[in-house]
């Protein structure tokens, strides 16, 4: 009996972590929606009030770029879905824009100029020529094991 307990012990911890990780992805997969639904209620003319009530508040906002007399050259992006990499890549390189986020693109007014929905290599959006998967921009560094 006493080799029992921690055996049992492990088949409860293994089943807790599989049901909170499928609790996560629903979740998750929510948000998602969400997101997405709220996405194509933002279009061109839109306010950042109206924008924030349709999306809610963006992970990151870049401020607007601004000449040498301090007039505004654009109004700013916002993005959303940002992970941990996009955030410290937006503190470091503002103007460098993820594929894999939600973006809204403001004029100088202030009003919705542009949006755009994530690029993904599995939606083509990399050509017809797609290996399906693959980043074009870094490839396999190691052969394929065919031979």
């Amino acid at each position: 009996m006493i080799g029992y307990a921690p055996e049992m012990i492990r088949r409860t911890l293994v089943r807790a972590r599989r049901c909170s990780l499928a609790v996560w992805m629903v979740v998750l997969s929510g948000c998602m929606t969400q997101l997405q639904e709220g996405f194509d209620g933002v279009h061109p003319g839109m306010t950042p009030d109206e924008v924030r009530a349709e999306l809610g508040e963006p992970s990151v906002r870049i401020p607007p770029r601004l000449n040498e007399d301090g007039a505004r050259l654009d109004g700013g992006r916002w993005q959303y879905a940002d992970n941990l990499s996009s955030l410290a890549n937006a503190a470091a390189f503002p103007e460098f824009v993820p594929d894999r986020v939600w973006v809204v693109w403001f004029d100088v007014d202030g009003v919705v100029q542009r949006t755009r929905r994530p690029i993904r290599i599995e939606d083509g959006a990399y050509g017809s020529g797609d290996p399906g998967g693959v980043t074009p921009l870094f490839p396999p560094v190691a052969p394929p094991r065919s031979r």
